[in-house]
């Protein structure tokens, strides 16, 4: 009689100090139905990072089948196995100040991923990122995680027209990632691959809770790939390239550029991808010049950057600069 009053002591005190389920899903789950329909979307990224920007594995009926058997709650967190760690779904927590764990249920986190929400549209039920409804949310990605698909750093407006609904609205204060993580980097809510050669993600809130809406981004001059996963050309900003990209790939039109312009180098990949897309753009190196597109859009002139600014650009430790032949840069 003591022996099982112990052992029922021992199992409601794991699920108390654990915060999981007790039962073992870490069991043969690479064996159950759907596992790999839910896994293969593991290389489906940017070109240069193709764990960086997954597609969503929710979308099937087989991986779905495998998310609602396999998913369970941890602590604040949602969770799924995925390859050899887990999967955080879905943040649980009213904390908008979020230190992501290194490891939940016994395992590494190793994907921030998306969760199959109740809401649906035209039929569906909607899938949204792991902390859609945080508003303000300021995460901080551990060393563990190598995967992200492009709906774990969503961010939602009102303005989205897609069925998105308040309650699900969501915004990054700021993204931070572990100084020992190996695939990945951040300076001023910008996230680059570890080597600093491709640009991942860039976090707007800053643009979008500035009252005078004058902002700008610097792509510095290490970077050799644009790749970011997110909306990028809605506002009025200007972007500063700087000379050694050598690949763009970022959906970027007219009809989302609003009045962004791009700073660039002559004869250069981002001139190049700037008069294809459309996009307004002005030349570091001959402020005067702008694009055949059209006049440069008001009230962000070229001269006008010139009057305002005249510094060259370094990061805090030194390490990362961007230069302009006018030496100029936004402080």
């Amino acid at each position: 009689m003591k022996r099982n009053l112990f052992f029922v002591s021992f199992i409601i005190l794991a699920i108390l100090f654990t915060g999981c389920s007790f039962k073992d899903y870490n069991c043969d789950y690479k064996n159950e139905e759907g596992y790999s329909n839910y896994i293969c979307n593991s290389k489906t990224g940017c070109k240069d990072m193709n764990s960086f920007g997954l597609v969503s594995n929710l979308e099937d009926k087989k991986s779905q089948e495998y998310y609602k058997k396999n998913s369970r709650v941890c602590g604040d967190y949602l969770i799924t196995n995925y390859l050899d760690g887990v999967c955080i779904n879905r943040y649980l927590g009213h904390n908008n100040t979020i230190k992501i764990p290194k490891t939940l249920d016994n395992k590494p986190v190793i994907m921030l991923g998306d969760f199959i929400s109740d809401e649906k549209y035209n039929g569906k039920n909607q899938i949204y990122g792991a902390f859609a409804g945080i508003k303000d949310c300021k995460i901080t990605i551990p060393s563990t995680v190598k995967y992200v698909t492009s709906g774990a750093l969503w961010v939602s407006y009102d303005a989205d027209t897609t069925g998105f609904t308040d309650k699900y609205e969501n915004d990054f204060a700021s993204v931070k990632i572990d100084k020992n993580n190996p695939y990945y980097t951040y300076i001023d809510n910008i996230i680059y691959t570890k080597d600093m050669k491709t640009l991942l993600y860039i976090n707007f809130y800053d643009y979008y809770n500035n009252e005078d809406g004058e902002d700008f981004y610097i792509v510095v001059d290490n970077i050799e790939n644009f790749e970011p996963i997110n909306q990028m050309l809605y506002g009025n900003y200007p972007i500063y390239f700087g000379k050694n990209i050598k690949k763009i790939d970022a959906d970027f039109g007219t009809e989302d550029s609003g009045n962004v312009l791009v700073y660039c180098y002559k004869g250069t990949v981002t001139e190049k991808w700037a008069k294809n897309k459309g996009i307004y753009y002005a030349f570091n190196d001959n402020d005067t010049t702008t694009s055949d597109v059209g006049a440069v859009p008001g009230p962000y002139g070229a001269d006008e950057y010139d009057k305002k600014y005249s510094k060259v650009w370094k990061s805090d430790d030194g390490k990362f600069s961007f230069t302009c032949d006018n030496k100029k840069r936004l402080n």
